[in-house]
C-alpha cells in the first residue's frame, strides 16, 4: 500500500551501479530501509543529494508490513537547511547526532515523540548562530530519556559518585569500576539540573566521554561513534 510519511535520512549506501539503499527514520513506521533504483543515473529526475544524511523528507512510500526493504514513490524536502550542510562545525555536530541515533534506535514502529525530538534538534542546530557549549551534552541527556536511560538523583556530599551501571549517584565508589568521581560527577549533576553555565571546556569533554560510556553500558551492541574523532578535530581547530 502507498502511505505518506515524513522521514529523516540516517544513512545512504550505494547499491549496484545507479541505485542506493537508505535507512530512514520515518514518522509513521519508525526506522525503515528503502531502495531507490536509478537515482544515481544522469537521466534520473530525482537527485541522489536528496538522500544525503540528515535530509528531512516528505515521502510517499510503498510499505509492506512483513518486508525489510521498501520503495519510495515520491519525495521532496519538508525542511531545507540554510546552514547545517554548509557549515563544517554544524555539519560535524549533526553527523555525530545522526550516528548516535542510528546506533540507539532499532524500532520499526511509530514514535511521534522521538521523531519530533530529532526534527527539533536538527532544525534548531541549523538555525543557531552559535552552537551552545553544552549542545551535544544536552542532546545525549535528552536522548537518554527517550531510551529509558535518563540519570536520576543528584550529587551531594553523601552521594558524590555517579554509578554508570545503575544511573544514579552513590556513596561508595568501590562497587565496580564504572563510576564517575568528583568533580566530574558534580558537574554531571549540574548538567542534569540545567545549571551548566560554569562547566569548564575540559570538563565538558570528559562529560561527553562519560555519557558515551554510559550509553555503551546500556545500549545493546553500542560502539563509540566514528564521527567523534572528526568532531574533536573540528572543535580543536
Amino acid at each position: 500500500m502507498i502511505y505518506r510519511t515524513r522521514g529523516i535520512v540516517f544513512r545512504t549506501i550505494k547499491f549496484r551501479e545507479t541505485s542506493v539503499i537508505s535507512k530512514i527514520y520515518t514518522e509513521k513506521f519508525g526506522l525503515q530501509s528503502y531502495i531507490v533504483n536509478g537515482i544515481r543515473s544522469s537521466k534520473s529526475k530525482t537527485k541522489a543529494a536528496q538522500l544525503q544524511v540528515m535530509s528531512m523528507l516528505d515521502m510517499e512510500v510503498y510499505h509492506h508490513e512483513h518486508r525489510n526493504l521498501h520503495r519510495i514513490k515520491e519525495m521532496q524536502p519538508f525542511y531545507v537547511f540554510s546552514s547545517l550542510l554548509f557549515d563544517p562545525l554544524k555539519g560535524s555536530v549533526g553527523l555525530f547526532m545522526i550516528e548516535m541515533l542510528n546506533k540507539c534506535i532499532r524500532e520499526e514502529e511509530a514514535n511521534a515523540s522521538m521523531f519530533a525530538f530529532i526534527t527539533e534538534k536538527l532544525v534548531s542546530l541549523d538555525r543557531l548562530k552559535n552552537i551552545p557549549a553544552d549542545f551535544l551534552l544536552r542532546f545525549l541527556l535528552e536522548l537518554s530519556s527517550f531510551l529509558g536511560l535518563y540519570p536520576h538523583g543528584e550529587y551531594s556530599a553523601d552521594n558524590s559518585y555517579f554509578d554508570l551501571m545503575e544511573g544514579n549517584f552513590i556513596a561508595d565508589a568501590t562497587i565496580h569500576p564504572h563510576v564517575i568521581h568528583p568533580p566530574l560527577s558534580e558537574n554531571l549533576s549540574l548538567l542534569i539540573k540545567n545549571d551548566s553555565a560554569n562547566i569548564a571546556t575540559s570538563i565538558r569533554r570528559n562529560l561527553l566521554e562519560a555519557l558515551l560510556q554510559y550509553y555503551q553500558l546500556h545500549v545493546p551492541n553500542f560502539t563509540m561513534p566514528k564521527s567523534l574523532q572528526v568532531l574533536n578535530e573540528v572543535f580543536r581547530s
